[in-house]
């Protein structure tokens, strides 16, 4: 645990010193960015999951809280103009780090809470610019990593490991609609050369329906190697290939 307090102490370093930079309307002045003297020193100094912000947007005055609540949960309270907008528990077993990122590249700066695992999982709160809050996106806890597609910036993939020391893989396409994830398409990479013959090496990838994983289909089933030589080729070949097909499984 003390290298997660130390891993969150540089994330408020570093969103002190990157809150200055917000775009568009969002001004942040130096003097408005302070650590909350809500919690007395002795309370403070057993909290293991702790983050405290406030920045100012649109003159509106906005605060994240995160406290643990007992060993297992923490809280996690956003403010505006002292006002609680939302309280959410939980879980804080397997909390990597807490950070601002602007997920869905509109020049503000979104909340996301990473958790180790085999899967990575991710919590992401978007900022809403017309109501001035954050608001959890239903459904993307379950697809770490995502990039957003360069020919299409409203579209998003993920990768997670699935096996055999990373050779095998998924790769899922998805969009945000009205903060809700919409699931479109699936990859599955084997690539693991263990017993080949039971087991061939293949890129098999499906178009979702009804945002319903459980309801995909098979689009094509392509050789692994012809299309990823080398074990860090996948990255290129998911990056052109969403790019290039992602209107096929909308």
């Amino acid at each position: 645990m003390q290298k997660l307090k130390g891993t969150a102490i540089i994330i408020f370093l570093t969103l002190f010193n990157s809150c200055e930079q917000l775009q568009d309307n969002r001004e942040v002045p130096k003097q408005n960015i302070m650590k909350s003297n809500e919690l007395v020193r002795d309370e403070l100094s057993e909290q293991k999951h702790y983050f405290d912000t406030a920045f100012t947007i649109d003159k509106n005055s906005i605060r994240l809280l995160i406290k643990d609540i007992s060993e297992e949960e923490i809280t996690l309270a956003f403010y505006r103009n002292n006002k609680v907008l939302k309280l959410d528990t939980l879980q804080s077993l397997g909390i990597a780090y807490f950070e601002f990122v602007d997920y869905n590249q509109d020049n503000f700066d979104d909340f996301l809470i990473a958790y180790i695992g085999n899967i990575p999982t991710h919590f992401i709160y978007l900022f809403d610019p017309l109501t001035n809050e954050f608001r959890f996106v239903e459904g993307l806890t379950n697809f770490p990593e995502a990039k957003q597609l360069k020919a299409n910036n409203n579209y998003y993939y993920s990768y997670y490991k699935a096996g055999c020391a990373d050779m095998n893989w998924v790769s899922d396409l998805f969009y945000i609609d009205n903060f809700e994830k919409v699931h479109i398409g699936h990859i599955y990479g084997q690539g693991c050369d263990y017993e080949v013959k039971g087991n061939p090496q293949t890129i098999e990838l499906f178009k979702v329906l009804d945002n319903d994983e459980s309801k995909k289909i098979l689009v094509e089933k392509l050789p692994y190697l012809k299309h990823i030589p080398n074990f860090d080729d996948k990255w290129i070949f998911i990056e052109k290939y969403w790019n290039k097909n992602y209107s096929k499984y909308d």
